[in-house]
């Protein structure tokens, strides 16, 4: 019997290349470019209140940037311009010998930790670790009484409400990032390159000059790039630390947009603030190619002195401190990151009702514990009730217990693991626990004392539960066509990533908030059950999650033999039926990795939640409107309910991404976007 060779239809209609790209396509264009198209076009247009939306295009021109460099203006720009410069600055000195240590000289496993340790803080919430710095700083809190008794001070520091403020806070915010990318370029530079320089006689600090920083350029333009441009447009760290004093541009275009309701100029003030940010790259690389310039011309003079004679160098008397030295200054970076982290979940026990300031005695009151009253009478109700929290949590743990037990009994009994088991048990057993602990009935609400805080927890969990569907469904897509189609249209989808990851999330927010208001419809009524707030973060979030996930995929897949998908078509199998049974399985863990990432971004969204939400609130929106007036302890409470779901969550990326044989620069690379 012969077997027949199949022979394809010819005659199928395949598609375009970029055919996986369309709905990215269609998603960025309707929800990006013509948002910051309407901005533009708001910008020339008078003020008029008595319009839903406050703009009047009948007498067109550019009285808007003239009325935008007025002295308070191009203060507070200027202003904004050097915080962000200087701060990026000093994130690049902290952070580079803090890379370079994880880098090159620790082993493996503790570098796996110690890029936890400097993860951790950037993925919690970036709110109330801004918050946090209002205890040390205040007048009354603890830095200023502890400097006070040591005799160093005579009376209370207060810098809250000063540039100085920000200036901390916005360095504390963004170091992190700016580890990250450089440790990236560090560790994929060959160990062979570098043990070739010091073979040929090469001295450290030459071989640091000559291989490691040029190699480390790309890691260290994409912190640069990945702290500068956020901070240009940082308007929460002004607003909680900074009061008038510490005024920041994006501070300003807000108050512009929700306070004096003048959207024309506060769109002239964001059309300014992109150009800003724009130039201040051009000028950075600008300057970076003048110097590479000037180093070329340079170089037979450097090569001459290298060259020199010199006398046998003799050996050392002193130890090598290097190693020791960058460790120190490693702990002591970690030990800055943590320390607004320490302090909220520490005052989330105070015995007092201040969450800034510490009452001296710790108290369980603001978890949940019996009711009290401060010794001036002030009521003291905590966040949860105990009574229906304590039996669900229960259940929680004693499902998950089980599932993460199941593959460790299966390995006893078979004496082999199960790698499906392996995988899937714990997120099996999360499912049961939602389900035994009821889908249908309002227990996600009964079980917090504050109303404010648990609808602000469940509209935070609401609103990143959709954004990372729609992130999943077209950066997955768009991950694909970029990694297994390449062509012209690639460069136009790179290009506009870029743009997505580099416009400041303040012109993100106003735009898709004026946007929105004019589109109508769903974005401005309720529909089919879905609050119109709800739906407007679901779609602002999704914008730069999506961009993270379609980097992470392409990554992913890029590494991969597409010999199997090749296969598949010469073997006949419609592009539907590969994509299901071949891609799909090969980029599983990019997508369950780059899904759980984007969820955690979404959750602690602050800038585009607070502006653009509507009557749905969340966690962040609720917290800055608490911060106009004292703050009590259960908001710690709040965060640090939020801090062990991120971790929770950051710790599954990991593990998905171990599973998948990433060592963890790669982890590095894909919790940085790939």
């Amino acid at each position: 019997m012969t077997a027949a060779a199949h022979v394809p239809n010819k005659r199928r209609w395949r598609g375009p290349k970029w055919g996986l790209a369309i709905p990215s396509f269609i998603w960025y264009i309707l929800f990006f470019i013509a948002p910051i198209a309407i901005i533009v076009v708001y910008s020339f247009g008078t003020k008029d209140s008595s319009k839903l939306v406050p703009v009047d295009f009948s007498h067109l021109g550019f009285h808007n940037y003239s009325e935008v460099f007025s002295k308070l203006f191009f203060d507070v720009f200027s202003g904004t311009l050097k915080i962000a410069v200087f701060a990026t600055f000093l994130c690049l000195i902290i952070g580079f010998p803090v890379a370079y240590f994880i880098a090159f000289k620790v082993s493996e496993k503790w570098r796996a930790i110690l890029l936890g340790l400097v993860v951790i803080p950037s993925f919690t919430s970036f709110l109330i670790r801004t918050i946090a710095w209002r205890i040390p700083l205040s007048a009354n809190g603890e830095f200023s009484k502890w400097l006070q008794d040591l005799g160093l001070i005579s009376a209370p520091l207060d810098v809250l409400g000063t540039k100085t403020a920000v200036f901390l806070a916005i360095v504390y915010n963004y170091v992190g990032f700016m580890v990250l990318p450089m440790f990236v370029a560090l560790d994929r530079i060959e160990g062979s390159l570098r043990e070739a320089s010091k073979d040929l006689g090469a001295t450290r600090s030459s071989t640091f000059m000559s291989v490691t920083l040029p190699l480390s350029g790309p890691g260290v333009v994409a912190g640069i790039v990945l702290t500068f441009i956020p901070m240009c447009g940082d308007y929460v760290t002004a607003t909680v630390l900074g009061g008038t004093k510490g005024l920041m541009v994006g501070a300003l275009i807000d108050s512009q947009f929700r306070g004096a309701q003048n959207w024309p100029q506060g769109s002239a003030m964001a059309v300014l603030m992109i150009v800003m940010v724009l130039l201040s790259l051009v000028v950075g690389a600008a300057l970076v190619w003048l110097a590479r310039k000037l180093l070329r011309l340079g170089r037979p003079a450097i090569d001459a002195y290298r060259s020199r004679p010199r006398r046998e160098p003799k050996p050392s008397r002193f130890p090598d401190l290097l190693q020791p030295l960058l460790g120190i200054w490693t702990f002591l970076v970690l030990l800055f990151l943590f320390i607004p982290i320490f302090l909220v979940i520490r005052h989330s026990f105070n015995g007092g009702p201040s969450f800034s300031v510490w009452s001296g005695k710790y108290s369980t009151v603001w978890w949940g514990g019996a009711p009290g009253r401060t010794a001036s009478g002030i009521p003291m109700i905590g966040l949860f009730k105990f009574d229906e929290a304590g039996p669900m949590l229960v259940r929680f743990l004693v499902i998950i217990a089980i599932g993460i037990l199941l593959p460790l009994i299966w390995r006893g009994i078979k004496g082999e693991p199960n790698r499906h088991l392996g995988r899937w048990s714990v997120l099996v057993a999360f499912v049961i626990a939602i389900v035994v602990n009821g889908l249908s009935t309002d227990w996600y609400l009964s079980i917090f004392q504050q109303a404010g805080v648990g609808a602000g927890l469940r509209g935070s969990f609401l609103a990143a539960f959709g954004a990372t569907i729609i992130s999943v469904v077209i950066g997955g897509l768009c991950g694909v066509a970029l990694a297994r189609h390449p062509g012209k249209w690639s460069t136009v989808m790179m290009a506009l990533l870029f743009l997505i990851l580099v416009t400041p999330e303040i012109m993100d927010a106003i735009a898709l908030a004026g946007w929105m208001q004019r589109l109508g419809g769903p974005f401005n009524s309720d529909t089919l059950g879905i609050p119109f707030g709800m739906l407007r973060l679901w779609v602002g979030q999704s914008l730069y999650a999506s961009a993270v996930v379609t980097l992470i995929v392409r990554a992913r897949l890029a590494g991969l033999d597409g010999a199997l998908e090749e296969a598949a078509g010469d073997l006949g199998a419609p592009p539907g039926r590969a994509f299901r049974q071949i891609t799909l399985p090969l980029i599983s863990s990019a997508l369950i990795a780059g899904g759980l990432l984007s969820f955690t971004l979404c959750l602690d969204n602050t800038v585009i939640s607070s502006l653009i939400s509507g009557a749905s609130s969340t966690f962040p929106v609720a917290l800055i409107s608490a911060t106009k007036s004292e703050i009590k302890p259960f908001w710690g409470v709040g965060a640090v309910v939020l801090f062990v779901m991120t971790m929770a969550l950051l710790a599954f990326v990991a593990r998905v991404l171990k599973k998948s044989g990433s060592s963890s620069g790669e982890i590095a690379a894909t919790l940085g976007g790939g």
